[in-house]
């Protein structure tokens, strides 16, 4: 497994930090394996991506402990991208898509919006700022700390390094079945360029 010293250490530190008041929700740590390992992967350009898609309330509640993704309709995709390559990559979140099997294309939901949906009754229509505040108010602290910790986020990846994280989506009406991830632009850093584009099936 490919577990860092850095993911080691904050589920340590958070494990100390939460009190008995928010011990209902477990700390789950994220286990990761090597992309080539994963049945959805790609090998290209000396980097490899594997995924790996939650997609039923067993395998979510594996990294999150809550029922509330599924009952949302959401689906969490673990990413995990391995550079293999003398340069430094940079690969933003946003710029990963989920293409359904109608050819509909799906950006990715950030980690605040999806705890707002799963965990208020109305949506919200307000600035990012306000949107975190109030996320403050109603999401155990505990809660809201694992999924920013486990977002995919913005990832600088060192040549010959590996990083990982999870994207969210909104689960296909029509399944998973004939879906693909589609990564655009994934930027070489020393070249000051962006390579040529990935896309695999994600079943």
């Amino acid at each position: 497994m490919l577990v860092s010293v850095r993911q080691t250490a904050f589920f340590a530190l958070l494990f100390f930090a939460v009190s008995p008041l928010y011990a209902k929700y477990k700390i789950l740590e994220l286990e990761v394996k090597p992309a080539l390992e994963y049945k959805a992967h790609q090998d290209f350009q000396g980097i490899v991506i594997g995924a790996y898609p939650y997609d039923n309330l067993g395998k979510v509640k594996q990294v999150f402990d809550t029922d509330k993704l599924t009952r949302k309709g959401f689906l969490p995709v673990l990413l995990i991208i391995e550079n293999n390559n003398n340069f430094p990559i940079r690969v933003f979140e946003e710029e990963i898509y989920l293409i359904e099997k109608s050819g509909e294309r799906q950006k990715p939901i950030r980690y605040i919006d999806v705890l707002l949906a799963s965990y208020l009754k109305k949506p919200l229509s307000e600035s990012a700022g306000e949107k975190q505040l109030h996320l403050e108010k109603v999401v155990k602290k505990e809660i809201l700390l694992d999924f920013e910790h486990k977002s995919f986020g913005e990832k600088i990846i060192a040549p010959y390094g590996t990083d990982y994280g999870i994207v969210f989506y909104r689960f296909p009406d029509e399944g998973l079945e004939g879906s693909h991830l589609y990564l655009p632009e994934i930027f070489n850093l020393t070249g000051g360029e962006a390579l040529m584009f990935f896309e695999f099936p994600l079943k």
